[in-house]
């Protein structure tokens, strides 16, 4: 924007340097070397307005980078804050896992002094039966029959009352013990199988991630890469349109001369009023005066002509139109020159007020603009101010 601003600043102080170019003193310039001139000139104006639409293309692609940069930008701060995230989760997976093999070793020790117990309740059992077998087939009920008095009955009977809960007890615990190693064993299993696939899963996760960072890495260095050509590019196409600006404004002073110095230019004498009679009043004169907005004393450079907003203001002589445009403290203003001596200005047009356009000739009383209180302004107005040689004078003497 601001080297716009600096190309805009170049070509108005181009053109307003331009119309104080003295004519050349020679032969009045023929019409076939006008239209000549107009010819060129206006060549260099759809080379310059190619080169603007260049340069403003340039400029898109370049925004357009910018952008992409900025989205990847964030785009590899929200890949940096998951990949701290799932580092998190597997620094608590890879602690969860450490603590169930901790854990899986404790349950091993319990279950192998499990498996201890079993066997030696399995050798109890199977000491009993081989000395049941070396003592031939003796049965509980020959035991019982056997004893030699009613107390030596009830002893027996208790010793095996025992002697079966006890082959009970053991056959219990042996089962117990059994299904307590397994369901331990399939709990420990599962929970190691499960940290061990969320575990695959995280690091599957993180390794995407670093890879979609590192795509994302090289795509914005590429970006930066184009971004750097582009600028380079902008700046020889910059060069190229001040260069035609330039080319534009020597030929522009040509061509004013050309008109000036033909005889088709305005001559002195008496300027028309820039607003019909009857559609105006004076509000303000040339010289010192009681500024609006300070109060204070101070040079009024024209005269101002209160009308109402959108009143057509007219070229007051025929010229060339050297400026159409914004100017600090004026708002929209149209300068006209008129010859070497001579030009006009009319200033607080409205807005989208101005009706010419730069280099255009206009003729005496042509619409040019309409009235309005854009810049420094408290009303609805035509400031309107005559330069002789290029020094503001007061304009009532020239209007007729």
């Amino acid at each position: 924007m601001r080297k716009k601003k600096i190309l805009l600043s170049l070509l108005v102080t181009g053109l307003l340097s331009a119309a104080a170019v003295p004519a050349t003193v020679g032969l009045a310039a023929s019409k076939a070397s006008l239209d000549k001139i107009n010819q060129e000139l206006n060549e260099i104006k759809k080379k310059k307005k190619a080169q603007q639409n260049q340069v403003k293309a340039i400029e898109g692609e370049i925004s357009s980078l910018q952008r992409k940069q900025a989205d990847l930008e964030n785009e590899l701060m929200h890949i940096d804050l998951k990949r701290n995230e799932t580092q998190k989760k597997l620094n608590k997976l890879e602690k969860q896992m450490e603590e169930t093999k901790v854990k899986a070793a404790e349950a091993q020790d319990q279950l192998d002094e499990a498996k201890e117990r079993v066997a030696k309740r399995d050798a109890l059992l199977k000491t009993r039966v081989k000395s049941m077998y070396e003592r031939g087939n003796v049965s509980y009920l020959d035991v019982l029959l056997g004893a030699s008095d009613f107390g030596d009955f009830l002893t027996r009977m208790q010793g095996l009352r025992l002697i079966a809960e006890q082959d009970t007890r053991i056959l219990e615990d042996n089962i117990r013990d059994k299904e307590t190693i397994e369901k331990k064993k399939k709990e420990i299993d599962h929970q190691l199988a499960v940290y061990a696939d969320m575990y695959e899963e995280a690091e599957r996760l993180k390794a995407e991630l670093d890879k979609q960072y590192k795509r994302s890495v090289a795509v914005k260095a590429e970006l930066k890469k184009k971004e750097s050509e582009l600028h380079e590019i902008l700046e020889e196409e910059e060069q190229s349109l001040l260069a035609l600006m330039k080319q534009e404004e020597a030929k522009m002073a040509e061509r004013l001369r050309a008109m000036t110095s033909s005889g088709s230019g305005y001559k002195g004498g008496r300027l028309a009023l820039p607003i019909d009679d009857g559609l105006f009043r004076f509000s303000s004169g040339f010289g010192v005066r009681s500024d609006p907005f300070t109060g204070r004393s101070a040079g009024h450079n024209g005269v101002d002509m209160a009308a109402p907003k959108g009143t057509p203001i007219k070229a007051a002589a025929p010229g060339i139109v050297m400026f159409a445009g914004y100017a600090r403290g004026f708002g929209n203003t149209v300068m006209i020159k008129h010859n070497n001596e001579l030009t006009t200005l009319y200033g607080h047009i409205m807005e989208g007020g101005i009706l010419v356009s730069v280099g255009q000739r206009v003729e005496t009383g042509q619409v040019i603009a309409k009235v309005g209180s854009t810049g420094r302004s408290t009303g609805n107005h035509l400031h309107f101010t005559v330069y002789r040689n290029d020094v503001a004078v007061d304009p009532m003497p020239y209007l007729r």
